[in-house]
């Protein structure tokens, strides 16, 4: 059976860049909850909190987490926020191999335009807040925990691992 491999951890963390990359080295389809989320509502994320709030935007992402994850042998880039839903940590445990990208704050706030992200956009050392907040949610929903230091050395940690572990 062909598993999912999640890709878990703080907004700018480089999610969605691993993941296109693992995509391609392992042959697997690649889905951008975010970008999923987008296609399905019609709205930007950042349209989506400013119109609906965060509530309906979490119910929306816990519903399209499940849509995705119905589908097998797929590489999953979720939202920075996904680990604030508990159910949504169940989930991602139960049908998938979940990797947390831990990357330093600092190296994100350098390399990262915070414009494009609803709870970072007005006041860019919020991250520093949210990272309290999830940084053990990120863990106790990870099976496995990758510092992003360089692309290249996280990739090749990832596919070491699932070849390693044959998961």
């Amino acid at each position: 059976m062909i598993k999912n491999f999640s890709l878990i951890g703080m907004p700018g963390c480089g999610k969605t860049t691993i993941g296109k990359i693992l995509s391609q080295k392992l042959g697997m389809d690649f889905i951008d909850l975010d970008e999923f989320i987008q296609l399905k509502i019609g709205l930007s994320i950042s349209n989506i909190f400013d119109i609906y709030g965060e509530k309906f935007f979490r119910n929306i992402e816990s519903e399209c987490l499940k849509e995705v994850l119905e589908k097998e042998g797929q590489i999953i880039a979720t939202g920075g926020g996904i680990v604030t839903v508990e159910k949504n940590i169940e989930i991602l445990r139960n049908r998938s191999i979940v990797f947390y990208i831990k990357r330093n704050i600092e190296d994100i706030l350098k390399n990262v335009d915070l414009e494009n992200r609803p709870l970072l956009r007005d006041n860019k050392n919020k991250i520093y807040e949210l990272y309290n907040q999830r940084y053990k949610l990120y863990e106790k929903c990870a099976h496995y925990v990758v510092d992003n230091k360089l692309i290249d050395e996280v990739v090749k940690s990832i596919i070491n691992i699932i070849k390693n572990q044959e998961v």
